[in-house]
């Protein structure tokens, strides 16, 4: 089965640099890191998106010479999924992903100096918000989450492109029952508008992997997750009593209406994948 060229795993310190350079628009592969490791076809095809190969190894597919077998591959697009080769390859760049967001923030706290916190910090209250305390804990996740994220968009901007959605967002259809993948254009749209209550009770894991060009035919939904003190199991947040999913929560939503009760959805730590 065809999939777009395949690098290396990221390095955490080019993960890191990712990070360090606000991720927005990078691209994490650059060309001169396989000048040394390809032949003239595969090297081309790093420097070009248009082109395929057809295991990870195996000889370039160059689209304008070989028609025949581009014209093959979009026929067969629809129902392209990742192999497991390629899921671990993602995997791998998650959780890189988090572990460089985790010691870059971890740094830049003063109180924290790259050190990892301890349950007491955990604990701490650092400000408020309302009503709301927000601990250390809290905050420390929130800036983490955030730059994993953009670290997953801009290494996957190209690569798995067409099989990888970062953020998207899912709604159930209410004359069907039938939860489908609504097109960004449309949530901007909504959100532009002040609709958001277009949104209420809308599901947005942070990763999902699909089929090619299908985000409704998922295969499997990630999570960023991180614990604080870094020991601590990771859980799935619970939906609050008046929310359309209460009392469930993200894990069992993710399960039930993303995955159709099949498999389960992964949360991702700087420690691994959770299974």
């Amino acid at each position: 089965m065809s999939t777009r060229c395949i690098a290396p795993p990221l390095s955490r310190g080019l993960v890191a640099l990712v990070l360090l350079a606000g991720c927005a628009g990078v691209n994490p592969y650059g060309p001169a890191q396989y000048a040394q490791t390809a032949d003239s076809a595969t090297n081309g095809c790093l420097r070009n998106p248009a082109c395929y190969i057809t295991r990870p190894g195996e000889e370039a597919v160059i689209p304008w010479v070989s028609r025949a077998v581009d014209a093959a591959q979009t026929a067969t697009t629809v129902a392209m999924i990742l192999q497991e080769a390629d899921i671990q390859f993602v995997e791998q760049t998650l959780v890189q992903c988090a572990q460089a967001a985790n010691e870059q923030v971890n740094k830049v706290d003063e109180d924290l100096q790259g050190q990892e916190p301890t349950a007491e910090q955990c604990r701490q209250v650092v400000r408020r918000e309302g009503n709301t305390e927000v601990t250390r804990a809290m905050d420390l996740g929130a800036r983490k989450h955030k730059l994993a994220l953009d670290c997953a968009r801009a290494a996957f901007a190209e690569r798995f492109s067409e099989n990888v959605s970062v953020e998207p967002t899912y709604q159930k259809d209410s004359s069907t029952g039938v939860w489908r993948w609504i097109d960004p254009a449309q949530v901007a749209e909504w959100l532009k508008l002040g609709l958001r209550s277009q949104l209420w009770g809308s599901l947005v894991p942070d990763l999902v992997l699909h089929a090619s060009r299908n985000p409704n035919q998922v295969q499997h939904v990630y999570d960023f997750k991180f614990p604080c003190p870094s020991d601590k199991k990771p859980s799935w947040r619970p939906y609050t009593k008046g929310h359309p999913h209460f009392p469930r929560d993200q894990g069992e939503m993710y399960k039930k209406a993303l995955l159709g009760g099949k498999g389960e959805p992964r949360p991702v730590t700087p420690g691994g994948v959770q299974r």
